[in-house]
């Protein structure tokens, strides 16, 4: 793709009343067909030109080997596995489609099938299936297939649209396809939706091609962003309190704090007993770095936000590229632990009443059946003979002993108050 912003395609297609056409129209619109009639010859171009390649169309049903007579009803499920394969091969993927003359219905078995290897780009791609239509810009015969597009379905002209517009952005390409099981849990039909997708993919690439993303800038701070994704999800999910976003804010170390099975500062709640969290002792470290490294106040509101910019320098390029890799772990962690723990009232059963909002406070000692305590917390037995006087709540954790029924927190070492 050069300075003239032209996209090169890979085409399969064994129908010459439409091949000539559709290349002219294609290149008068910036687009320029690498065409072939057949899956064999064009597969090993893909192969050693992947590089030169911004997108690939294929035909629902055409040649699979050279010097067939007919197209073949297998092709497209051959061509789409051999087709991965390459990209795998090369660590790397390609938007690709299908332009059909209207028949698709007779392939409705393979494009569910294929449609589920797409699924994930969907967000970057848009739709899978164009149709041919007769537009009058043709000006060639073309067979009895085509149809005039009354259904209102996608047509040749949306396809090319669709392919300049997804191949302007094609450096993602090398992210999509090597952070798959990351961005499966990114977009708007996934679990974590908002910009979450859109930062990530940028942050991928910057990692990936340094060169081309120096001097981007982002409308705040991509990573927290991403992080503020997550956390709203989990709250939707029952996971989080909403009290993290309350007023339009994340407060994104409570909420990493929630996550982590500590105890928040300010929540009423904690995730779960002592030890507990959604993510392990692994990824609270992660967190914490991630947090704490990209500390640029970012609070994304639920429809949109203002704040000042952050743009990708050669001091900070590194540290939000790693930054967003140690993210990838943190997301994959979160969407299959909701995977498994999607349902919102038996995820709000987790909370548990938070130590820390009793820690360093003021109260009087009772005692009863035989405990000494101080409103909800268990205090040692040498409190007993304590009773009435001010103790200062001190290490409060949650109690572990058989009055835990009575009394839910416990105060290792509470201070008396002298009169």
């Amino acid at each position: 793709m050069g300075k003239t912003n032209r996209y090169r395609v890979l085409w399969i297609e064994d129908d010459p009343n439409f091949t000539e056409s559709f290349m002219n129209v294609a290149r008068s619109n910036s687009v320029d067909m690498v065409h072939f009639e057949d899956w064999e010859s064009a597969s090993p171009y893909l192969n050693q030109h992947i590089d030169e390649i911004d997108a690939l169309i294929l035909d629902a049903h055409c040649k699979i080997k050279q010097g067939e007579s007919a197209g073949n009803d297998d092709f497209l499920h051959i061509a789409v596995v051999n087709m991965l394969l390459i990209f795998a091969k090369h660590h790397t993927v390609r938007p690709w489609y299908v332009l059909s003359a209207g028949t698709m219905n007779r392939f409705s078995n393979v494009t569910s099938v294929i449609e589920s290897y797409r699924q994930e780009f969907v967000p970057e791609w848009g739709e899978m299936v164009y149709t041919k239509t007769k537009p009058r810009v043709f000006d060639s015969a073309f067979s009895e297939e085509f149809g005039n597009n009354d259904s209102g379905k996608l047509s040749e002209s949306d396809l090319l649209d669709k392919i300049k517009e997804v191949c302007s952005k094609h450096i993602h390409n090398s992210a999509l396809a090597r952070h798959r099981d990351t961005l499966q849990y990114l977009g708007t039909h996934s679990i974590i939706k908002g910009n979450a997708r859109k930062f990530l993919l940028q942050l991928l690439s910057a990692l990936y091609y340094p060169q081309k993303f120096v001097g981007f800038s982002f409308a705040g701070n991509p990573i927290r962003r991403i992080f503020e994704c997550i956390v709203r999800s989990a709250v939707e999910y029952g996971v989080i309190p909403e009290e993290v976003c309350k007023g339009g804010n994340v407060k994104c170390m409570e909420a990493s704090r929630f996550l982590c099975g500590d105890n928040p500062e300010t929540l009423a709640y904690r995730f779960g007993d002592t030890s507990e969290g959604v993510l392990s002792a692994n990824e609270r470290s992660m967190l914490i770095t991630i947090l704490s490294s990209t500390n640029v106040g970012s609070h994304e509101t639920s429809e949109d936000y203002t704040e000042c910019e952050v743009a990708l320098n050669e001091d900070n390029r590194d540290e939000y590229s790693g930054c967003a890799l140690l993210m990838c772990r943190i997301i994959k962690s979160f969407g299959k632990y909701i995977e498994i723990h999607n349902n919102v009232e038996e995820n709000k059963k987790k909370w548990k009443p938070n130590p820390r909002l009793l820690e360093g406070k003021e109260l009087t000692i009772s005692y009863e059946a035989g405990y000494p305590y101080a409103d909800d917390c268990l205090l040692p037995n040498y409190c007993k003979d304590k009773v009435g006087k001010k103790v200062l709540l001190k290490e409060v954790t949650f109690n572990t002993k058989a009055s835990a029924n009575l009394f839910p927190f416990y105060s290792i070492s509470p201070q008396i108050l002298k009169d």
